[in-house]
């Protein structure tokens, strides 16, 4: 090889790094400072460990009965829950409680840890691991009356939670002796383990959380029936915007809710309420597709977000033992792929979160965000119609010599008769940034050509030694 091939290789090589053009590289971020919760049942999750298991007393009939899982199991896939976008972990009551009882609001002591569970020390071990992964941990509390408190009430259930309770009593936390009690129950509770934050699913009627849960903690109210009202929780869900998300999303051309700014929690089930997935079903509409949707839509949210545990694989069940059934973490990822895609979009472009929300004219069955920000804005485009959607947005909407950068499925649009057209198919979301239109890079094109025609000269000089060497 002579000295002028040799040259003309190294140009072909090289030319690239000096071309003037450069890809963005990705930023470096840390988790959004809001909530976003997956929520699961501890005998239901995962078995870690056999040990624990040699008090259960279950046979295959009974899909009511505990099947085995525990701390150690939850703590074995903290990865699993958090590549999917989920800061936050929120579990089933862990007192000691009835053995039959796989959900654990059946407390026979508020004191104690449940063994069958994993057992103090294995609660410990789960907390420290969560924490080292910058994650929080949320324990939902039980109301359900023991000996220790003064007077009991009737609860205020839907279907689901009658068909679990049956006759149990509650605590009456509208009772002063009994507020008193159980916020000291609670405030030890925290103390000792390191929680982060208190659920509570309410069964009753106009109660207060300042008067029976500690100050300084995050709270959550989580409301599954009509006419029940709370006050004083941080975060509270209620059964109508949860049933409005769950309308929204099971279907298609369905009226798709603004975001709220109070900070409620989004969700579309709980482990008292039937799964997402059979009312998608019931629609005869694809449950993958209809997740994807409900959950692009949730983390555009400023505010907290809740998962039920098992919906990245579409679980379906409308009876307390199949809305809570026993996760498969070998079912079709999906779902699961997209939820890591989405989340690490939104993580790396937080800044959206950070400033105001307003919602831009759109169809049925779309909504349209705007995230008006101190940096960057941003548009989310949610296209749950059954047609392909076209979106016209004028410099009334967006500042001149802009252009929308696609930040999920690379859509790119740039302005076009001082008109930008958002264009989705049926059942597509697209997050874009409203970014300096980007004109023709000169550099780039000049070394392109450079090396298309360096490799021409080196194919010639080649084929011309070729030809020498053969005479």
């Amino acid at each position: 090889m002579n000295k002028w091939t040799k040259l003309i290789i190294t140009v072909i090589l090289i030319a690239p790094l000096f071309n003037g053009y450069a890809f963005a590289q990705d930023k470096e971020y840390k988790d959004v400072k809001y909530p976003r919760i997956y929520s699961l049942v501890v005998d239901r999750f995962m078995n870690g460990n056999n040990d624990n298991n040699k008090m259960i007393k279950n046979n295959e009939k009974s899909k009511d009965l505990p099947l085995g899982g525990d701390f150690q199991g939850i703590e074995s896939k903290l990865d699993y829950i958090h590549d999917m976008g989920f800061n936050t972990i929120h579990i089933s009551p862990v007192f000691s409680h009835e053995q039959n009882d796989f959900l654990g609001y059946k407390v026979n002591n508020y004191d104690e840890i449940d063994n069958v569970l994993g057992g103090e020390k294995a609660f410990k071990s789960l907390i420290s691991e969560i924490h080292k992964k910058d994650m929080k941990i949320i324990v939902d509390m039980p109301t359900t009356y023991t000996d220790e408190f003064k007077q009991s009430v009737n609860g205020d259930l839907n279907k689901v939670q009658q068909s679990y309770f049956k006759n149990d009593k509650f605590i009456d936390l509208k009772d002063n002796e009994n507020q008193g009690i159980y916020k000291a129950k609670v405030k030890s509770f925290v103390d000792q383990y390191d929680v982060d934050g208190i659920s509570m699913n309410i069964v009753q009627d106009d109660i207060d959380a300042q008067a029976f849960l500690p100050e300084g903690l995050d709270t959550y109210g989580i409301i599954n029936k009509d006419g029940i009202d709370a006050k004083n929780f941080k975060h509270l869900s209620t059964n109508k915007t949860r049933t409005a998300i769950q309308n929204a999303f099971k279907t298609v051309d369905t009226e798709i809710p603004d975001y709220k700014q109070d900070g409620e929690v989004l969700i579309a089930d709980t482990w008292f309420t039937e799964r997402f997935t059979k009312h998608a079903a019931d629609e005869n509409m694809f449950p993958g597709t209809r997740i994807k949707q409900m959950m692009t839509y949730m983390w555009g949210y400023k505010g907290p977000i809740m998962m039920n545990y098992g919906t990245e694989i579409a679980v379906n069940g409308s009876k307390i033992e199949t809305i809570n059934q026993l996760q498969n973490f070998r079912t079709d990822k999906e779902v699961i792929n997209y939820l890591e895609k989405i989340s690490e979009t939104f993580k790396q472009y937080q800044e959206l979160l950070e400033g105001d929300v307003k919602v831009l004219p759109h169809d049925k069955g779309t909504n349209v965000f705007y995230y008006d920000t101190n940096t960057v804005d941003y548009i989310l485009n949610i296209n749950d119609s059954s047609n392909s959607k076209k979106v016209t947005l004028t410099d009334k909407e967006i500042e001149k010599n802009k252009m929308l950068s696609g930040l999920i499925l690379g859509d790119s649009i740039k302005n076009k008769n001082n008109q930008y057209n958002l264009i989705t198919d049926r059942e597509e979301s697209e997050l874009y940034a409203v970014i300096n239109e980007r004109g023709l890079n000169n550099g780039y094109f000049v070394a392109a050509i450079l090396v298309v025609l360096l490799f021409g000269l080196f194919i010639f000089l080649v084929s011309r030694r070729s030809k020498r060497q053969r005479k």
